[in-house]
């Protein structure tokens, strides 16, 4: 366009970027080669261009280009122009270098965020702690949970729901009790079928199957109805450990509350039955597979 007479915009660089990242076309050398043609054009970045060149390099796990750029005069007098859209921005470079493992890059984006008297907001603080469980640095995402409530953000439901399943990875069941009273005393815990699901699941891997019914059990008195989901974990982490009776006690209150299971959690009573030589029980799956339809 340039060649024939037509001088590229923000809108033009703009759209390239978008399209590039919307296609999944999106690496370093082509944002820096766009980033060339910018600068060779002597335009100066608006916020839109900024977003997407920033946000384009943290995408293409380039972050220590994306946080150069992000450093440059330019873009932070541009950042601190617009009141309205800089915390998503940040929350958006947050949840990036979150997503690839680049820790330190998003609590840096985060300490520059409350530098320029940008106040995070819970999609913030969601998204930093969940990064950390997911990276298995429990102990820090403890620590900003625990920021979070100091600066006066309750949490909601989804952040409980993450340290509860971290919890669970650790072991630490007397944190995921102190959670769920915490919750419970919040009024969080009506209809958050989520919770629960999650509960069961952690339970059910960790081999303490009186502590999942007892789930299922309060989900039941709340007014609530367990679902397949929970029953299908359950059965199935408990055949995983070999512990049948309680995979077929699992089956059999899935089955007394109308629910089918699916094929996986069958599959390994099959396997579970196998091992202890009940063959006339996993003969009995099969049969049960044979007459009603599974649902993958």
């Amino acid at each position: 366009m340039r060649q024939n007479g037509y001088p590229l915009d923000f809108v033009n660089y703009s759209l390239i970027i978008q399209s590039l990242r919307r296609y999944n076309r999106i690496d370093s050398m082509i944002l820096q080669k766009v980033y060339n043609e910018i600068q060779c054009d002597k335009l100066e970045l608006d916020i839109q261009l900024s977003n997407d060149i920033i946000i384009g390099f943290a995408r293409a796990v380039d972050p220590n280009r994306a946080m150069e750029l992000l450093g440059m005069k330019r873009v932070a007098e541009i950042l601190s122009g617009f009141k309205g859209n800089d915390r998503h921005f940040y929350n958006v470079m947050i949840d990036t270098f979150g997503k690839f493992d680049c820790l330190d890059h998003a609590i840096a984006t985060f300490d520059r965020m409350t530098s320029k008297v940008i106040q995070p907001d819970t999609v913030t603080w969601n998204t930093l702690i969940d990064c950390h469980c997911k990276a298995g640095r429990h102990d820090r995402a403890e620590e900003l949970l625990e920021e979070m409530i100091e600066k006066g953000f309750s949490p909601c439901t989804k952040i409980f729901n993450i340290m509860i399943n971290s919890y669970g990875e650790q072991q630490r069941w007397d944190g995921v009790k102190k959670l769920m009273e915490n919750m419970r005393s919040q009024g969080l815990l009506h209809n958050v079928v989520v919770t629960y699901t999650t509960l069961v699941n952690i339970y059910g891997q960790a081999g303490r199957f009186d502590d999942a019914i007892e789930c299922l059990e309060d989900l039941k008195s709340a007014g609530l109805k367990p679902s397949s989901t929970m029953y299908n974990a359950l059965i199935n982490a408990s055949a995983q450990r070999g512990l049948s009776e309680q995979a077929v006690n699992a089956f059999r209150l899935m089955r007394a509350d109308g629910l089918c299971p699916s094929i996986l959690p069958l599959n390994s009573l099959i396997n579970v039955f196998g091992d202890d030589m009940r063959d006339a029980e996993a003969f009995a799956v099969l049969q049960y597979m044979k007459e009603n339809v599974i649902i993958g």
